[in-house]
């Protein structure tokens, strides 16, 4: 007796595609890919060079004959075509055979998308392969990986702190009630730090640098001192640097950062309805994304705004855990009005 082909499951796809980091996640194996949204592309034959960390580590090291690219910036869309060179790279390595099969995706948009930009990146997932697309929300994927109960009349308060865009969503009954956006976020203040050590210490140093500085001393707590040892170059001389950079030194950038996103967290406080107000002043504030983990935000926060602060587990992996649970119960978030997306 000849046994019936079985037809192999469709394989589905869970991607934070950020400007910072793409994440991308499977069934199977949970988050299979973690690596830096750039990709570097040799400008004389338009070939793909390199990917992720090393496209990323050429960035500044390579000559006029090379281009890094970023194509997603400001959490938008910057350069399709780059994109999705970026992207088919990325999914050859994940899917591998299965690439075949053609996966259903669902991938992060920033939560103040306009429909235009949501369409954009919806279409960039099906020029990469996708059978269906479906799109979510970064502050709502972040509250579903949080383990925020979405569903829930009550409302929910989470700030979604992106290298590209900084983002506070109160959530009520699977939806995003009111969005506010600021888009100086983790990307900004590195620049910003890059800049503050030319002009105080004639100190070039790379952006890398000036990440790096952010995440090992960078902190808004005055009290808490630490240092880096850093090596650039001097403005004046063009010949190797070493200085010490202390958290003082980085404070006041920090300090006028974090200002803008208070100004933001208290516009959107101010026009949520009274009802729900009530449950964020109950419930508190989630901080996620990479920058949740700058030293002491919550507590600052919490000094600022009056309203109980915490970070969420695992930051920087809140958005990609919440679209795998979205994923998980696909046909529950189709219902929901979260899919208004």
């Amino acid at each position: 007796m000849k046994l019936p082909l079985l037809k192999p499951a469709t394989p589905m796809l869970g991607i934070d595609f950020g400007s910072s980091y793409t994440r991308i996640w499977t069934p199977d194996d949970g988050i299979v890919l973690s690596e830096p949204t750039s990709i570097a592309v040799d400008k004389r034959t338009q070939k793909v060079i390199a990917v992720g960390h090393e496209a990323e580590a050429m960035t500044g090291r390579v000559g006029d004959i090379f281009t890094v690219h970023h194509p997603v910036q400001r959490g938008r869309l910057y350069d399709m075509d780059i994109a999705q060179a970026l992207l088919k790279v990325f999914l050859e390595r994940v899917l591998k055979s299965n690439y075949f099969f053609r996966p259903v995706m669902m991938v992060s948009v920033a939560g103040s998308s306009t429909h235009a930009e949501v369409e954009a990146m919806s279409e960039l997932m099906y020029l990469v392969g996708a059978r269906e697309v479906y799109t979510i929300s970064q502050p709502l994927a972040a509250a579903i990986g949080a383990g925020v109960p979405i569903a829930d009349a009550s409302g929910s308060f989470i700030v979604q702190l992106g290298s590209g865009v900084v983002e506070g969503a109160v959530i009520s009954l699977a939806s995003l009630v009111k969005t506010e956006a600021s888009i100086v976020a983790g990307s900004e203040i590195d620049r910003r730090i890059q800049m503050v050590l030319k002009e105080k210490l004639a100190l070039n140093v790379s952006l890398e640098t000036a990440e790096r500085l952010k995440k090992k001393i960078g902190s808004i707590d005055a009290h808490l001192v630490k240092e880096m040892f850093t090596t650039g170059q001097d403005v004046a001389e063009f010949s190797p640097k070493e200085v010490t950079i202390t958290s003082s030194m980085i404070l006041p950038t920090l300090m006028t950062v974090v200002a803008k996103y208070e100004v933001v967290l208290k516009k959107l406080l101010s026009e949520i309805p009274p009802e729900l107000t009530v449950d964020v002043i109950d419930k508190g504030i989630l901080l996620s994304g990479g920058m949740a983990q700058l030293g002491g935000l919550d507590q600052y926060l919490v000094t600022q705004l009056g309203i109980p602060v915490s970070v969420v587990e695992e930051p920087d992996k809140t958005v990609i855990k919440g679209i795998s649970t979205a994923l998980e119960h696909l046909d529950l978030f189709k219902e929901s009005l979260g899919y208004r997306t």
